[in-house]
């Protein structure tokens, strides 16, 4: 920015410039977790609250949930699981994901005052669960026996299959208070993209070039965050505004970064892959206004 004219200014300008940066530059905070002790910690949801949910995996390579609250990690392992992976929290503290049964079936289930409900579509062979929100309902997706893979709303009335329009797959991964919906889905082009469906009408998000776009978050204000790959398999987080979309990378990556939720202040959680493959879950937290 210029400010042509007198010394004072010229000296104005560039501090004002300097101050610009200064602000760009600590836009916002990065930090990572790991759960203690573990290995691969992804990060899934955070709530208005600051709390978070996700999962690690332990020295046997077992997989299991964890609650992140007030910088103390809480255990959470659906009794007789195989595998455990919370993927929402809400408000009131309502946790929903999925998990592996004793036979290795996937299903959904719903963690609320410490006592865990199944929850599977009617005449599905799998179901994972991806939110759930303040009022309760749950989105996610299925198979039945043809393999086909389906998005899915549960509210008070049952379950809604969810497809996007001439789509080969659907999943539906998240639904805020206001009823709006954003997922991802598969193509007849072999690509998958992100959308968002808000009162019955679906519209596709993409990020510009030749990628893949999936979008996994959206909070009260509509702000969408999730994730885009490029064709030499670089990930890259993505925030999606009325104002247009913006890309990251958590600043430890070794090239890829994904982003699962954001919350009412603007503050994203997600992971990233270091330079020796391993994953770490990541808090990235706004400075004044940014990607709220």
């Amino acid at each position: 920015m210029k400010f042509p004219g007198s010394k004072t200014r010229q000296t104005l300008g560039l501090a004002a410039a300097w101050l610009f940066a200064a602000a760009a530059a600590f836009a916002q905070t990065y930090t990572t977790l790991d759960y203690p002790g573990g290995f691969n910690t992804n990060a899934y949801s955070i709530n208005d609250i600051g709390d978070i949910v996700g999962h690690w995996d332990d020295a046997d390579g077992n997989t299991h949930g964890f609650l992140l609250r007030h910088g103390e990690y809480s255990p959470i392992d659906v009794p007789g699981a195989l595998f455990t992976a919370p993927r929402s929290i809400n408000n009131l503290g309502v946790v929903a994901g999925r998990y592996l049964d004793a036979g290795g079936v996937p299903r959904g289930f719903v963690l609320k005052n410490g006592a865990f409900t199944t929850i599977d579509f009617p005449g599905a062979v799998d179901t994972r669960v991806r939110s759930i929100d303040d009022l309760g309902r749950l989105t996610g997706n299925y198979r039945k026996a043809d393999g086909v893979e389906h998005g899915f709303l549960r509210d008070a009335r049952g379950f809604h299959t969810i497809d996007f329009p001439g789509s080969l797959t659907t999943d539906a991964w998240q639904i805020n208070d206001l009823g709006v919906i954003v997922g991802d889905f598969s193509g007849a082009d072999g690509l998958v993209h992100g959308f968002v469906l808000k009162n019955g009408r679906f519209n596709q998000i993409d990020q510009p070039g030749p990628t893949e776009t999936s979008t996994r978050g959206i909070n009260l204000l509509g702000t969408i965050v999730g994730m885009y790959e490029t064709e030499d398999g670089s990930g890259f987080g993505l925030i999606v505004t009325p104002r247009g979309m913006q890309s990251f990378q958590v600043p430890d990556a070794a090239g890829f970064s994904e982003a699962y939720s954001i919350n009412l202040l603007g503050v994203i959680v997600g992971d990233y892959a270091d330079a020796d493959g391993m994953f770490h879950g990541f808090v990235r937290t706004p400075g004044h206004d940014h990607d709220r």
